[in-house]
């Protein structure tokens, strides 16, 4: 029989993809939907381990002990988003394509949830299940009032477990709430809102060019901002 370990789980949901499903082509909408996981799980590094994929999410653990410091894991977090967001860019101004999926991918967005607690892990085939309450937690999460409770669309929700094990009760920018859960009762959150992350960094590539390496200038206007340049 298993043993019961201690750790943190981890689900980033894309959201907004059923009704993007639903209101677009299945084949192009479903090669949106593997770029975009494929992603997610290039952004899922050790100690993260992905346990499954679950439709539009993927599921991860880490074992407390071999856990990030609360910091580096709230940056592994909003590097994620920005990443994502990034993604979700490119496709919208590489889109040569007229159909529904290809015109709706920028309706698309992410959001996580985290949980510290105990769970089991069984092998199945190719993946780690996850047993236990704390897991059955983590994903009644997932149909949260972060929205209409703090106008958050996109957000790390950590759940209080979480936050205390981190450490990271003095972080900037959390909203904390709580939400009513069933067969849990009232579960402490804190959220996190994504978007201004991605605002902040979004501009952060850019090309440095020496004189040394101008052979001529020129300038035109663009009616686009810079990163999209």
């Amino acid at each position: 029989m298993a043993d019961e370990l201690n750790g943190f789980l981890l689900i980033a949901d894309i959201s907004g993809y059923t009704n993007y499903l639903n209101e677009s082509e299945l084949e192009h909408a479903q090669g949106t939907l593997t770029d975009l996981l494929e992603l997610l799980i290039a952004q899922t590094r050790p100690p993260l381990v992905i346990s499954r994929l679950e439709g539009d999410a993927v599921v991860s653990y880490g074992l407390e002990g071999d856990f990030l410091s609360g910091q580096s894991f709230v940056e592994s977090i909003e590097n994620t988003y920005v990443a994502f967001r990034k993604a979700i860019e490119l496709m919208v101004l590489n889109n040569a394509c007229q159909c529904n999926a290809c015109a709706n991918v920028s309706s698309l967005d992410l959001k996580f949830v985290v949980h510290y607690g105990t769970f089991l892990i069984q092998r199945l085939g190719e993946y780690d299940e996850l047993m236990g309450s704390d897991v059955n937690l983590i994903h009644r999460l997932l149909k949260n009032t972060v929205d209409t409770q703090t106008g958050i669309s996109a957000y790390c929700l950590y759940t209080a477990p979480a936050v205390t094990q981190l450490g990271i009760e003095d972080f900037g920018g959390m909203v904390r709430y709580s939400e009513s859960v069933s067969d849990f009762g009232e579960v402490e959150v804190w959220a996190q809102d994504m978007h201004p992350i991605y605002e902040a960094r979004r501009g952060e590539s850019q090309v440095v060019v020496s004189d040394d390496d101008v052979g001529f200038e020129s300038s035109i206007e663009v009616s686009m901002g810079p990163e999209a340049v």
